[in-house]
């Protein structure tokens, strides 16, 4: 790994984004060169890291304004007027594990500040659990300020951390997943 760079996604790119998403749809949804298209139009950031010039991951990050429907990004958008969505992080498996995640992470909240932007916000799963990525975003500083139960494409149930409503529990969790909102808030420099 001599060459690393870290740019704005093109059009062109986007075959390969969808190759790349596809081989880790276990941890993220299914997308089609479409489905990516209108993603990146809703973004406000979306750039992929380049490894001796092959395209070895993207991150795909929503702002507070965007068009975007999702029952994750929803769940910020009442909780956060100021915030960066991550929705989807995906790095080729040969280049998991050599810090290139924590780059475009760090490529993300300079974009972030310099945005006036001091919340960057994501998910992941805790049922059934994605231990890789709590530990990944536990490294980075992000903090649980909520979980949400999700069957397939919508929303169950909710818990914010700081409501202190009673909350209804699903026991059976058979067909959903439950998420764990995740917040890493920027220190301004």
């Amino acid at each position: 790994m001599n060459n690393i760079q870290i740019r704005d996604v093109t059009d062109a790119d986007f075959v390969h984004i969808v190759t790349l998403n596809q081989a880790e749809v276990a941890h993220t949804s299914p997308m089609n060169r479409a489905d990516i298209a209108k993603l990146h139009d809703f973004s406000a950031y979306h750039r992929v890291i380049i490894v001796d010039d092959v395209i070895a991951g993207f991150l795909l990050v929503m702002g507070p304004k965007s068009r975007y429907i999702n029952e994750n990004y929803g769940w910020f958008k009442k909780h956060y007027d100021d915030f960066m969505y991550i929705d989807r992080i995906v790095l080729a498996i040969h280049y998991q594990g050599k810090q290139l995640g924590h780059a475009l992470y760090r490529d993300l909240f300079l974009f972030a500040q310099q945005h006036g932007c001091q919340h960057v916000v994501c998910e992941y799963n805790v049922v059934p659990s994605n231990i890789p990525s709590a530990k990944f975003h536990q490294r980075l500083g992000f903090v649980e300020v909520g979980t949400q139960w999700l069957p397939v494409g919508n929303v169950a149930t909710s818990h914010d951390k700081t409501n202190t409503a009673p909350v209804l529990q699903v026991e059976n969790h058979g067909g959903q997943k439950k998420v764990s909102m995740q917040c890493c808030q920027l220190v301004s420099q």
